[in-house]
């Protein structure tokens, strides 16, 4: 009995220094039970939106000295020639220098292969020349034999991702961005698009972890810091969304797509003439997001500024490829443009 006793005794004890090694592992500190230190990529994941916390993407000289983050700042001056394969090092194994490989170039979003004409680089710029010419079925049918041919071949890869968001495969896409940020894990658009996919498939939390990991490997892109506005302006996270944009604006004032984004949260809040206001700062020579149109038409038909209304429905018609159809039909988009000349000619009458 005294042996069984003893044996209960030293198996408590185990447990209870168990317990206390499991709790030491998540707290520290006894009286106030204060957190340790968590890794920075869990602190991303479904985080409440401050300035604060979008701050402290920006990186320290420590950062760059220690080489944990990559920032590419002259991509701001020669946007269409930095390449996600600059951001590697390739050297030689036996003599330690650097080797020759396909020079990478992004435009219009995808990644286009300069330099040594081999196999590879010939397939990918072959298959994006169908893009070009609009020909999407063609093209993925390409990139799905180079990935066959050379899995290992980045620009093919994510190539291969950007067109199965195109057509809506998010699961395809997602497995296509997730091998890329093994194959180059410092280029944020691989992050960005990941992100996208996750969008699609309904996985908000995932996706917003994405964007923000895109941000900071980049933080003078601030296209994933308006998907992440976006995405949670459809969460109703409506707060959140106007400090992220207005997080851009302080950055670039005059960022379209940050701007666009402060006109939607007006619309959603039915402040619906500042949101005009908004819309009407959008520089629409240069790049912008399409759907600007139908929430510009939309604040505008509230506001009951129908001339505007009917113009900005119009110019949305003019993009039927747009992703803003996957909210809204292209029969309801026409119907709202006839119901707003009808009043139109009302108001004229009158």
């Amino acid at each position: 009995m005294a042996v069984r006793h003893s044996l209960i005794f030293f198996f408590s004890i185990c447990i209870l220094i168990s317990g206390i090694e499991a709790v030491s592992e998540i707290y520290s500190g006894s009286p106030s039970r204060q957190k340790d230190r968590v890794h920075s990529d869990l602190k991303m994941f479904h985080p409440k939106i401050t300035p604060e916390f979008l701050s402290s993407f920006k990186p320290t000289q420590l950062d760059f000295d220690m080489d944990w983050v990559i920032v590419d700042q002259s991509a701001r001056k020669y946007p269409d020639k930095i390449t996600a394969d600059d951001l590697r090092t390739h050297r030689d194994k036996k003599t330690n220098t650097p080797k020759e490989r396909p020079r990478i170039a992004n435009r219009g979003e995808f990644l286009w292969s300069e330099g040594p004409n081999d196999l590879s680089t010939g397939k990918n710029n072959e298959g994006l020349a169908f893009v070009l010419a609009n020909d999407m079925d063609r093209a993925r049918e390409i990139f799905e034999e180079l990935r066959a041919h050379e899995p290992q071949f980045f620009p093919g890869r994510f190539n291969l991702g950007r067109i199965y968001l195109y057509f809506k495969q998010h699961r395809e896409a997602i497995v296509e961005f997730e091998k890329c940020t093994q194959l180059v894990p410092q280029y944020s658009k691989n992050y960005y698009y990941l992100g996208k996919g996750y969008e699609l498939a309904g996985q908000r939390d995932v996706a917003d972890f994405n964007y923000l990991r895109a941000y900071r490997y980049d933080i003078y892109e601030l296209t994933a810091l308006v998907a992440l506005g976006d995405s949670l302006l459809e969460q109703k996270r409506t707060n959140e969304a106007l400090t992220t944009f207005k997080y851009c604006l302080k950055q670039d004032p005059g960022f379209n797509d940050a701007l666009i984004g402060m006109g939607k949260v007006a619309y959603t809040m039915k402040k619906y003439y500042d949101a005009t206001l908004w819309f009407r700062s959008v520089n629409t020579k240069t790049t912008y997001q399409k759907e600007l149109h139908f929430y510009y038409g939309e604040s505008s038909f509230y506001a009951q500024d129908y001339q505007t209304a009917a113009r900005e429905y119009e110019a949305m018609l003019h993009f039927p490829q747009d992703a803003i159809y996957s909210k809204v039909s292209l029969l309801r988009m026409r119907k709202r443009l006839e119901q707003t000349k009808r009043l139109l000619n009302q108001t004229v009458d009158q």
